[in-house]
């Protein structure tokens, strides 16, 4: 049994992050006692309080007394001071992902990697299983609209959960089913090249059960080099002609999709009120999913025509004749193309207004000109400061600076604002006639959205 081996009460250090939160409260659910601390209290840590978490505000190290487990994330530093007195007083001490390892070990977990698409597709497979019955437990990286949370609690057998592969926590997962939705360069700070991506990618597969299934997205060149390799069971997925789970005749109107599906002799429609080939491909996974359990592949394509989605996922904040507003997490290059292609392609004839906010100098560095190409499609690009999540850097990454480069070296028009505030009051001074405007980003670019929602709904 689970609680016969961890030492109680489990300490989560950053209780009120979306990644912790959701494992305190599954690990409530299942029954252990649960404490944990953060910089400030929220609304998310409140609904933990409700559920008996004991919640202690700062990280001095005085509410260690009495813990029997230390929980972290690669967020917290090195030298955090709960940290440090955990490991002096010989308490034993978790990653967030050696925890959650933990959590699914007593069940059969479905893990969900890839460069984008993760949460959502995670929230896809969820939604489906819980449809079919299956009750499933889930942990997402977004809040589920559906279900108003991070989590599923059900008791079932299945645990579905994302698996990170930013700082290559993803190998300590033994998956029962193990996706890999894309593999783009990205986290180039963690694995510095191409061939350490592609190799951390290929032992995530090997990491699957020897009764497991592998389920890969065909669409990528990267993740058809990664999942060539794998010469157990598994189920391929995407538009390209030789997949196990495919899709053709693809069709965007006014934000939804509708597509014809493929499976071994099936024929079937299939339609997804969100719009995006990216979207396609996440609801492929999760029939492939489907498919790979041995459950009705008709019955999971018609769950995800009430599908949802999650927070800040092409989340749509305003939808008038005259102007549409949505907000995304996108970060990096082949998510940020995504989003623009998606709303490019449903609405070609409107201007589109693309609020940027870059994310992490590393990211920058590493991948500057992919982050250019990716906007291409949009209109006009207003360029906010980089929400820098901590990290510093010498070179020039100033708005002013990113603008030049996209109007001189991808004939962009493209704006400096720096801040959220003139970014609001520019936007709103450039919209003269049907518009959408897209605000892009992982750091606090929504709150530009939320304004222009307030002012121009």
């Amino acid at each position: 049994m689970l609680k016969s081996r961890l030492k109680e009460p489990v300490h989560f250090i950053g209780i009120g992050g979306s990644g912790m939160s959701g494992l305190a409260e599954m690990a409530v659910h299942l029954g252990i006692s649960v404490q944990g601390t953060d910089i400030k209290s929220s609304t998310i840590i409140d609904r933990l309080v409700t559920k008996g978490v004991r919640f202690y505000l700062g990280h001095s190290g005085q509410s260690l007394d009495g813990a029997g487990t230390v929980v972290y994330s690669s967020a917290i530093a090195a030298d955090n001071p709960e940290l440090t007195l955990a490991h002096s007083k010989a308490i034993e001490v978790l990653h967030r992902s050696d925890f959650l390892q933990l959590l699914m070990s007593e069940s059969l977990p479905i893990t969900v990697a890839g460069t984008h698409g993760k949460s959502t597709t995670s929230a896809m497979i969820a939604h489906v299983l819980d449809d079919l019955g299956c009750k499933p437990k889930a942990v997402i990286g977004a809040e589920m609209i559906r279900y108003d949370s991070y989590l599923l609690l059900g008791d079932g057998n299945i645990f579905v959960a994302e698996a990170d592969e930013s700082d290559g926590s993803f190998l300590k997962y033994r998956p029962y089913v193990g996706v890999i939705t894309n593999v783009e360069l990205d986290h180039l700070d963690f694995f510095k090249n191409q061939g350490a991506l592609l190799q951390a990618f290929g032992s995530y597969l090997q990491n699957i059960t020897e009764d497991g299934f592998a389920i890969i997205g065909w669409d990528h060149p990267l993740t058809r080099d990664v999942g060539s390799t794998y010469l157990r069971d598994r189920l391929t997925y995407g538009f390209v002609l030789g997949c196990d789970v495919r899709a053709r005749d693809y069709i965007s109107v006014s934000g939804s999709s509708t597509f014809t599906v493929i499976v071994e002799r099936d024929v079937f429609k299939c339609s997804l009120p969100m719009m995006g080939k990216h979207n396609v491909q996440n609801a492929l996974c999760a029939l492939a999913v489907t498919r790979s359990l041995g459950l009705n592949v008709k019955d999971a394509a018609a769950s995800l025509a009430n599908f949802r989605g999650v927070k800040r996922r092409m989340d749509r904040l305003l939808s008038t004749d005259r102007l549409k507003i949505y907000d995304d997490y996108a970060h990096n290059p082949g998510k940020i193309s995504a989003c623009i292609q998606a709303l490019r392609q449903t609405w070609p004839q409107i201007k589109l207004h693309v609020v940027y906010q870059p994310h992490r100098f590393t990211r920058l560095e590493t991948m500057y000109d992919e982050m250019l190409q990716s906007l291409d499609g949009a209109d006009l690009v207003y360029v906010l400061p980089v929400y820098s999540a901590g990290e510093t850097t010498q070179l020039d990454f100033s708005p002013a600076k990113i603008a030049a480069d996209l109007r001189l070296r991808m004939d962009i028009d493209a704006v400096a604002c720096d801040t959220l505030d003139e970014a609001v009051t520019t936007v709103q001074r450039q919209i003269s006639d049907k518009a959408i405007v897209l605000t892009i980003g992982a750091g606090d670019v929504w709150r530009v959205a939320a304004k222009l929602k307030e002012n121009l709904a």
